[in-house]
């Protein structure tokens, strides 16, 4: 029996360590295609990253053929962007957050990626950006958020601020907080009680609404 309760703890570690693994090795290829698109290379792949930034550059070919999976980024979505597309990254400087955004909120997407939520605008149009990403990995850090605290949204295209004007805490059925209120805003979503074991009862919400770039100039 004690070996039982041994092995036991040896899988649920190994799994919390593989889960974790993931989710920073994504986030790092995400990063990393998401500068290359900025940088002007749209067609950097994994086999670049592979040859850029593994040690194990043998294993990879000079030259790697364009992938079919390569990610899109904004400039070039449709109106809905496609599931699983790389929008873009946002940023709490004050919080040390940084993670990158793709399309959606099913479990695979929110396992690696900050997610967003289908039914609500991407920057840029008028309404509610709402993102949202688990409680004990990348939002995490909002159960330190405070009023006034700014939230970059970077598109490959240019670069979104917004300013917190509110939290609040509901149940997971009210959907009422991804409703616009007139304003060009951003909603974050994570379940609540931060620390809570098993699955949490309801979700933070933290609002905020977009900086003028002529507040942010004279800044």
């Amino acid at each position: 029996m004690k070996h039982l309760f041994l092995w036991l703890g040896l899988g649920c570690l190994g799994y919390c360590a593989y889960t974790l693994g993931m989710e920073r090795l994504n986030q790092s290829y995400d990063n990393w295609v998401f500068e290359q698109h900025i940088a002007g290379r749209p067609n950097a792949d994994l086999a670049d990253y592979l040859r850029e930034r593994s040690p194990f550059t043998f294993l990879v070919k000079d030259e790697s053929a364009a992938s079919s999976t390569t990610p899109s980024l904004p400039g070039t979505h449709p109106a809905t962007p496609q599931y699983d597309a790389l929008l873009g990254r946002i940023e709490i400087s004050r919080l040390n957050l940084s993670a990158m955004v793709r399309e959606g909120v099913d479990s695979r997407t929110l396992s690696n990626s900050v997610g967003h939520v289908p039914s609500t605008p991407l920057p840029g149009h008028s309404g509610n950006f709402a993102l949202a990403a688990h409680r004990d990995t990348l939002f995490r850090a909002l159960k330190d958020i405070r009023l006034d605290d700014l939230i970059t949204f970077e598109s490959q295209n240019q670069t979104y601020t917004y300013r917190v004007y509110h939290t609040l805490i509901v149940k997971p059925t009210d959907v009422a907080v991804l409703q616009s209120d007139g304003h060009e805003s951003l909603t974050l979503i994570t379940c609540y009680p931060f620390y809570y074991i098993g699955s949490a009862p309801k979700r933070f919400i933290v609002q905020a609404r977009l900086v003028p770039e002529t507040e942010l100039s004279a800044r």
